[in-house]
């Protein structure tokens, strides 16, 4: 089982913490840093949100700058509201720049808002994220690349540099919808859900797989992923009163003793999941790196034999 960390998402930290938060990560043993991606964010989101959400392409080079061995991760990269080309180069980019540490992981988007802002066509974006992903396989992988699409067309191009990993860097699908199953079992390397609990994953999973049969899909080399939420409580603690502020309806979340998120962690382990990326989901930054400590001394080691 491989553990990720993400870059806080729901409350706001100074950039030099989360440069400590991803050398500290890779200092504990922790397998991956993530970042998530919004360019701007309505008003009406602030609440569930940081109001500072940096870029990912930015905040990764950074890092990969100061680690060596910590993959660098995308969860996940809106896609349609970008240009897929200029994309590609910044991923190939970073990939050879971090010696072939990026994990990239990319999903169409919810927050109409937000595309209205950057002037792209909230419904055109599942098409346009299955038509990029294509664009970046064919940039990455040909010399000389040729591409006929809805969105886009080119040929007679160089596209360099390559990224290091080959054939691409693994790109994981983001999305809990059976579209985003679909787009996984055709065009990934992954599957990246949120919040999910581990029925729930294993019948994900099951369909996922089912469609995989249907395809002809090999899942040789392909990853189950789960991003949810992590909040370690030290014996004879209680739930804080605000422990559902970024829950909603959720049912499940890696809340708990450190006994306890182990048998979470083997529940997920035992439904073929090889990646958890954590949310920490505390009040400040003492205790952030107060729950990666405890995380890698008490619940990593039982997964790391």
């Amino acid at each position: 089982m491989k553990f990720g960390i993400t870059i806080p998402l729901h409350r706001s930290v100074e950039v030099k913490t989360n440069l400590e938060l991803a050398l500290r990560c890779e200092e504990l043993g922790f397998d991956s840093i993530w970042i998530s991606d919004h360019v701007i964010l309505p008003k009406k989101y602030t609440s569930r949100f940081s109001e500072i959400l940096y870029d990912p392409f930015v905040l990764l080079s950074s890092i990969a700058a100061q680690t060596k061995r910590i993959k660098l991760g995308t969860s996940v990269l809106i896609l349609p509201y970008r240009n897929p080309i200029v994309v590609a180069k910044m991923v190939s980019t970073l990939d050879m720049l971090s010696d072939g540490r990026v994990i990239f992981g990319v999903g169409p988007g919810w927050m109409k808002e937000e595309f209205d802002t950057i002037g792209i066509p909230f419904n055109d974006r599942g098409r346009r994220t299955n038509e990029y992903i294509k664009i970046f396989k064919e940039l990455w992988n040909n010399d000389e690349p040729n591409f006929k699409g809805e969105f886009y067309n080119f040929s007679e191009i160089k596209f360099y540099p390559k990224p290091l990993q080959k054939p691409h860097p693994p790109i994981w699908i983001g999305g809990n919808s059976n579209k985003a199953i679909r787009r996984a079992i055709e065009l990934g390397d992954g599957w990246h859900p949120v919040w999910f609990g581990p029925d729930e994953m294993l019948e994900k999973i099951n369909l996922l797989k089912k469609h995989a049969i249907d395809a002809g899909r090999s899942l040789d080399n392909f990853t189950f992923s789960i991003r949810n939420r992590l909040r370690i409580l030290k014996k004879g603690e209680k739930m804080r009163d605000d422990s559902t502020k970024w829950r909603g309806d959720l049912t499940f979340q890696f809340y708990g003793t450190t006994q306890e998120i182990i048998k979470y962690v083997e529940q997920f382990k035992n439904i073929g999941v090889s990646h958890i990326v954590f949310d920490i989901d505390v009040r400040d930054d003492r205790e952030m790196f107060y729950t990666l400590d405890i995380f890698s001394k008490e619940i990593m080691p039982a997964f790391k034999t």
